[in-house]
Parts: C-alpha cells; structure tokens; sequence
C-alpha cells in the first residue's frame, strides 16, 4: 500500500477497477435476456440473420472496458517524475516570537493584546507574501517556548498555525511549572527563537518578538536571550502592545484574574522589550493601544538588508499523469462509437 501512495494520490480508487468488468457482464447478460426475447418474434433462422455478428462486436466491448479503466485509474491521481520546482526569489529568515502569556489577554486593547498582534501578523504575512522570497517561522511562549511553525515559503501553514493559537488554552508546555511565579519568559522565547534558525544563511537572519513584556518575576531573565541573539548575529526587533499607564485586566472564566480579592492590572513594561532591541541592533516599535505597523517596518528595516538564496523547504513533488488515462479513454470511447459503423 506504501508503495501504491507514491504512485497515486487516491490509491484507494483502485479497489474499484472491477466495476467495468462487472458492468461488461451486465450488458453481455441484458444483451443475451434480449436475444431471447427477440427470437419469440419469428423463426430463429430469420432472427439469427437480423443478429449476425459484425466482427467488431468485441472491439467495441474491449475498447468499453478499456475506456472505463482508464478513466478510473485517471482519478485513482497517477504520478510519477519530478514536478519542476519554481524558483524562489532571495529573501531573508524571519522568526516571529509571539508572547502566550496569560497577560496577552488584558482588555486594553480590543479585542486584546493576543487578537490584536494576531491580526497584525495576518497583515504582514500577506504582505511577505506578495514581495516573495522571504521565510517565515513561528515560536510561542510564555513560562516555556517552542516551535508552532519552522521556517518555511508556506504561508498558508504559518496562517493556519497563528490563526489556532489561544492564550487561553496554549500548546501544552506553555504553562509555569515548578512554582515558578512567572508567565513570561522573555529570554527563554528569544533563545528559541534563534535556535529555529537556519545555521546556513547566517547574516540574512532577523526576530521579531511581541509581547507586552509583563514579567512578574522581574529577575532580568531576558538578558540571557539577548546574549544568545548576540553570539549569532541576529538583530531582534520587538513590538510593544499594552497600556503602559493604565494597564488592562485579565480575564478568567467569566471574572478576571485576582490577587487578593481585587483584579490584576497588566501594564505594558516595555524597558525589557526596548533593551532587547537596542543592544541587539533591532528596533522597537512601541505600538501600545495603536495598530503595529509591522507591513511599514518590514519594507524600510528589513527588506533593504543582504538577501540569500534560501534553500527551498518544500517536499518535491510528483507530476500527475492524469490527463494520459484521460485521453486514453476518451480516444477509446470514440473508437466504441464509430467501430463497426461502416460494414457492408
């Protein structure tokens, strides 16, 4: 079977190519039950002259049988050599971190901060898409990181992959363990960030992190992932979404997250988050309640930089061989239909 779903796409479709033998005999059965009926009209010597085979009877019935099996392993997909591959422009690797924590819901940005950045990251990849060339990936994070979408020239994977991501019910190892009393690590998310790279196109290499930059743990802990940024050469920009002044509340079933009976108020920090670019040659957008213009900072700060010819990540593809069967049947049927037609 494995090797049936290399050579066709519904491999399945085969297990059906007894119909046109069956239906061969059906028509041989009806064909035979007429001739029967036919011979109570008259005496069967006078039938069997009106009957006389005419020589081609068989060719039609095998040229019948011929057209419907090729019409059946058509659409069982047939494939075989190598589809050519289009070329891909040069381009630059982008890996968009993007902050999980539950604080990514505070209200203060409708619908939130996490719909908000959704939204715009929807805008920018579109926007990618129509200039070409350049790769995406995807990490999330918030007590831990990971990898929802490697670098890749699909767009419509990593539109899939953003469009299912839920502060509320994050991938599974999202969550603090330990105790620990943060939600938000900023540099852990950074460190796989860079990990997702691609090692052989170092220089044409960027981050973009979003985040609201609310750790509570206050500890500094990004300061590590700036030192891995440094020591691959990849500068990291961030986006800053939030109140910083006034904050937003975090909802929970219904309530809001509460410490002490009164509900947590999430502010936007953005020291961390205009360290990490400064000292790592990114830049900071500070959208806070505004709409991140990321198509703009795209087109001015990255764009411009050295592009590489990225290698291409999709999986090759075999060349359908669909319209050979197609063709087949169809000249067959045209040779049922006039096979015959012109005896004496």
């Amino acid at each position: 079977m494995n090797a049936l779903r290399t050579w066709f796409a519904h491999p399945w479709l085969l297990s059906v190519l007894w119909l046109p033998v069956l239906g061969e005999l059906a028509a041989w059965w009806a064909g035979r039950r007429a001739e029967r009926r036919l011979g109570r009209l008259g005496p069967w010597r006078v039938m069997a002259l009106l009957r006389r085979p005419d020589g081609w009877g068989t060719v039609r019935v095998w040229c019948r049988w011929g057209a419907a099996t090729a019409v059946l392993l058509g659409l069982a997909g047939p494939r075989w050599g190598q589809e050519a591959q289009p070329a891909t422009a040069p381009g630059r690797d982008l890996v968009i971190f993007l902050d999980l924590s539950r604080s990514m819901l505070a209200d203060d940005v409708p619908p939130h901060r996490l719909g908000r950045a959704k939204a715009a990251l929807a805008h920018l990849v579109d926007t990618i898409e129509r200039r070409g060339g350049h790769r995406l990936g995807l990490v999330v994070g918030a007590a831990q990181a990971k990898v929802v979408c490697p670098l890749t020239h699909d767009y419509d994977h990593f539109r899939e992959q953003l469009a299912d991501l839920d502060a509320a019910a994050p991938p599974p190892g999202l969550r603090p363990r330990g105790g620990s009393r943060s939600g938000t690590r900023l540099g852990a998310g950074l460190q796989e960030a860079v990990a997702a790279h691609d090692p052989r196109f170092r220089g044409h290499q960027e981050v973009l992190m979003i985040s609201d930059g609310d750790d509570p743990a206050g500890d500094g802990e990004w300061e590590f992932g700036i030192m891995d940024a440094l020591s691959h050469g990849i500068p990291v920009s961030t986006v800053g979404i939030g109140d910083p002044v006034h904050g937003g509340r975090i909802p929970l079933g219904g309530d809001f997250v509460r410490y002490d009976s009164q509900p947590v108020v999430s502010r936007l920090d953005e020291r961390p988050l205009q360290e990490i670019a400064r000292r790592t040659g990114g830049v900071y957008l500070p959208a806070r309640t505004e709409w991140p213009d990321l198509e703009t900072w795209f087109v001015e700060t990255v764009e411009p930089k050295a592009a590489a010819e990225l290698g291409d990540d999709a999986l090759p593809q075999l060349r359908s061989r669909a319209g050979w069967f197609f063709g087949t049947a169809w000249l067959l049927l045209a040779l049922a239909m006039v096979a015959g037609r012109y005896r004496s």
